[in-house]
C-alpha cells in the first residue's frame, strides 16, 4: 500500500471538525439568508438591479423573473402524450504517452415515448478523432477542456437530430442534458477560435431546437452555485458598502448555497425562476437563450433544473419541465430515468478502450506503420503497477 493510511489519520480527524464547523456555521447563517429572501420577495426591480450592477455581475448574482421569492409551486400533471429525449457523453482523453495521439467521444441517448407503451429507443454515436485539425490546435496538443466542450457540442446535437426526427404533428417533445446549460469555455485552455467556432455552433443548436417547438431543460444534481446568496448578501447592504465586496467567500455567508434556502420545499414542489448571472450567459441572451433556473426537490434530493428563455417565457413549456422532469425522479430515486439510461449508453468502459486501441494498432500495422509502442514513461508505469498487483 503506497497511500499510508496511518500518516494522514490526523489530517482526517482535522477534516471531520472543520466540515462540522462548516456546517454549523452554514446552520447558523441560513435564517438570517431566508428573512432576506422573505424581506425582498416582492422587490424583483431593486434586486435585478443589484444583480446588473458592477458588482453583481462580478460576483454573477442571479436576477429574479416576476414571481415572488418566497413562492412555491406544486408539480403540474404530465401530459398524457409526451415525447422524452436524453443524451449524455463520455470521453477518452488524448494520452501523449499512448500508442497514439487521439481522442473519442461517445454520445449515448434515449427516446422516451410516454403513454404510447412502446419500448425506448437506446442508440450510440461514436466518433473517433485523430486528423491533425482535430488533435492540434495552433500547433499545440488538444487540451482536456476543449475535448469536454467537443463532448457537450455534440450531446447537444443530438438532442437536436433526435427532435428533429419527431414528427411536427406529434407530442410535445423534452430534450434533456445532463448538468448545466452554459457551456464551458475556459480561456487559457481553449484557442479563441475554437471557442468561437465552438460557441457558434452550440447557439446554432438551440437555434433549431426553438425553431421546433421542442422543450429543452438541464438538471444539475447536487447543485453547489450561490448565486441568489450573493445577491440576496448584497442587497441587504447599504450600496456604498456594496462596493468594498469582493466574494461572498469573505463573509459570514460563505459556503452557503442556493439550495439551502429551500429546503423546506415538499416533493415535486420547485421555486421561483431566476436568470443565471454568468459573464457566459451573456453570450446567450443575446440570441434569446438566456438560462434561466429553478431548485426542485426531486422527491429524494434538491436539483437545480435549468432552461433557456424561450422555455423560462412559456408557461406551457415550463410546467412540461417542471412535471416531466419530477416523473422521471420518481421513478429512479431522486435522478431522471433518461438521462441514468443515457449514460449506461455513453460510458465507456476500460475493456472497451483496451478493445479499440488494438483495433488501431492493427490498422497502423495493416498500413504499414511499425508496431507502435508506449512512452518509455508509459512502460515504466505499467512494469510497476504490474509488479505490485503481484
Amino acid at each position: 500500500m503506497t497511500l499510508e493510511l496511518n500518516k494522514v489519520t490526523g489530517q482526517i480527524d482535522e477534516m471531520g471538525r472543520v466540515l462540522a464547523a462548516r456546517t454549523e456555521r452554514q446552520r447558523r447563517v441560513l435564517p438570517a439568508a431566508r428573512a432576506l429572501l422573505q424581506q425582498f420577495a416582492r422587490d424583483q426591480e431593486r434586486l435585478r438591479g443589484v444583480a446588473e450592477s458592477e458588482v453583481g455581475q462580478r460576483l454573477r448574482c442571479a436576477s429574479p423573473g416576476p414571481e415572488p421569492l418566497d413562492g412555491s409551486w406544486p408539480t403540474p400533471a404530465v401530459p398524457d402524450r409526451v415525447t422524452l429525449m436524453a443524451a449524455d457523453g463520455s470521453q477518452i482523453y488524448p494520452d501523449r504517452h499512448g500508442l497514439a495521439f487521439y481522442y473519442a467521444i461517445n454520445v449515448g441517448s434515449i427516446v422516451l415515448r410516454h403513454g404510447s407503451g412502446q419500448a425506448p429507443e437506446i442508440a450510440t454515436q461514436p466518433q473517433l478523432c485523430y486528423t491533425e485539425d482535430r488533435v492540434y490546435t495552433g500547433g499545440v496538443p488538444v487540451s482536456g477542456d476543449l475535448v469536454s466542450a467537443e463532448r457537450d457540442l455534440a450531446e447537444m446535437r443530438m438532442l437536436v437530430d433526435l427532435t428533429l426526427a419527431e414528427p411536427a404533428d406529434g407530442p410535445q417533445c423534452l430534450s434533456l442534458a445532463d448538468g448545466p446549460l452554459l457551456i464551458w469555455l475556459q480561456r487559457t485552455a481553449v484557442p479563441e477560435e475554437q471557442r468561437a467556432r465552438i460557441l457558434a455552433d452550440y447557439l446554432s443548436y438551440l437555434d433549431k431546437l426553438r425553431a421546433a417547438a421542442g422543450s429543452l431543460a438541464g438538471f444539475v444534481s447536487r447543485p453547489r452555485s450561490a448565486e441568489v446568496v450573493a445577491l440576496l448578501y448584497l442587497a441587504h447592504l447599504k450600496p456604498e458598502e456594496r462596493e468594498v465586496v469582493k466574494s461572498v467567500a469573505e463573509t459570514d455567508y460563505r459556503g452557503l448555497t442556493d439550495r439551502a434556502l429551500w429546503g423546506d420545499l415538499d416533493p415535486g414542489q420547485r421555486s421561483p425562476l431566476f436568470l443565471r448571472g454568468t459573464a457566459a450567459n451573456r453570450d446567450f441572451r443575446a440570441r434569446g437563450h438566456a438560462v434561466h433556473f429553478f431548485y426542485l426537490n426531486t422527491g429524494s434530493d434538491l436539483a437545480r433544473v435549468e432552461v433557456p428563455e424561450w422555455v423560462a417565457l412559456s408557461r406551457e413549456r415550463l410546467e412540461l419541465v417542471h412535471a416531466a422532469i419530477y416523473d422521471q425522479c420518481c421513478l429512479n430515486n431522486g435522478y431522471p430515468y433518461v438521462l441514468t439510461r443515457a449514460d449506461e449508453q455513453a460510458v465507456i468502459l476500460g475493456e472497451e478502450r483496451q478493445a479499440l486501441e488494438r483495433m488501431i494498432v492493427r490498422a497502423m500495422v495493416n498500413h504499414g506503420l511499425p508496431m507502435p509502442e508506449l512512452s518509455r514513461k508509459a512502460q515504466q508505469k505499467h512494469v510497476a503497477r504490474w509488479r505490485r498487483t503481484r
